[in-house]
């Protein structure tokens, strides 16, 4: 299974991985692409269909607003 860095969660220490840069320097330069991770062997692996930043953004637009004293 090959999966974005961003998107990694956890994994089972059954699991081996890899990481490697995903396309050719060009296509990471130029068109945003950047590392993936590629998983071998028995075991789990979770995921999240959001990267890290954008399951961040949109935690905090669901969380209440703080109210100051």
């Amino acid at each position: 299974m090959t999966l974005d860095t961003g998107h990694v969660v956890a994994f089972d220490e059954s699991v081996q991985y890899a990481v490697r840069k995903a396309g050719s320097w060009k296509s990471s330069i130029l068109g945003g692409e950047g590392l993936v991770t590629d998983f071998t062997g028995p075991g789990r692996v979770w995921y999240q269909t959001r990267n890290t930043s954008d399951l961040l953004e949109w935690m905090i637009s669901k969380m209440p607003a703080q109210r100051g004293s």
